[in-house]
């Protein structure tokens, strides 16, 4: 039997799968149409969609592949390599939120991926599956960092000297490849730049959008090239 536990107030016998339930989860469907054990979802009181993923950090066997849990149910996790990360690389944040199935306003403590974990995530999901919004997602993050690119890169600069230096290191030269310029490849033409330009701008092929897409990509270089830089000075990668 699994063990008890404890999800906004739910606390009994009943296995992870069964508190899912309770709380108005189902399993999602992938575009096939099947349904996935590692993700699970629900409407709110207003409509919006809640997703919730299950990953777990298996350096053993390969990434994307799906591990069962140690509860009764059918509740398995996405194996996402470094993943863990989050647990040493991450921020705290307040957040005020209404509770599902109509229990009332809970303010609550959450901690969450820091800039570098998140980068690193990214980066590292989108060299392995290619999917556009990983890129838009590790770039818009960059940029809008609320105190700057120097901020950006002094966060990597320490978590560079910590325990999780070498997978920092490998997501760093993930963007590197991805998206800097390098051995007579400009930065712009790189894969990197020009998923997140098609990914924000669209396929359409008239000049106006083309010209959008290509000062899109000349930007997404040169956010990942300065800090690389700014990196490179400290002699950290």
């Amino acid at each position: 039997m699994a063990k008890p536990v404890t999800l906004h107030g739910y606390a009994s016998e009943y296995t992870l799968e069964d508190n899912f339930r309770k709380l108005g989860f189902e399993r999602a469907l992938n575009d096939k149409g099947q349904k996935l054990s590692w993700r699970w979802q629900t409407r709110t009181e207003h409509g919006a969609l809640m997703v919730l993923e299950l990953l777990a950090d298996a350096p053993h066997i390969a990434g994307g592949r799906v591990r069962p849990l140690p509860t009764d149910g059918t509740i398995s996790a996405l194996n996402v390599p470094h993943c863990s990360i989050v647990f040493d690389l991450y921020q705290v944040t307040e957040i005020r939120a209404e509770l599902l199935g109509d229990a009332g306003v809970a303010t609550e403590v959450v901690k969450h991926a820091n800039i570098v974990s998140f980068t690193c995530l990214k980066a590292f999901a989108f060299d392995q599956r290619f999917e556009r919004k990983d890129a838009h997602d590790l770039i818009y993050c960059i940029e809008h960092a609320p105190e700057g690119l120097d901020s950006v890169a002094a966060v990597f600069r320490e978590a560079l000297t910590g325990k999780h230096g070498p997978v920092v290191c490998e997501s760093l030269s993930i963007l590197r490849r991805r998206f800097a310029g390098k051995d007579a490849v400009e930065g712009f033409r790189k894969d990197g730049p020009v998923a997140v330009a098609r990914f924000e701008k669209g396929e359409g092929g008239e000049p106006e959008l083309r010209e959008a897409r290509l000062l899109r990509q000349r930007e997404v270089s040169d956010v990942v090239e300065r800090l690389l830089a700014l990196l490179d000075r400290e002699g950290d990668i």
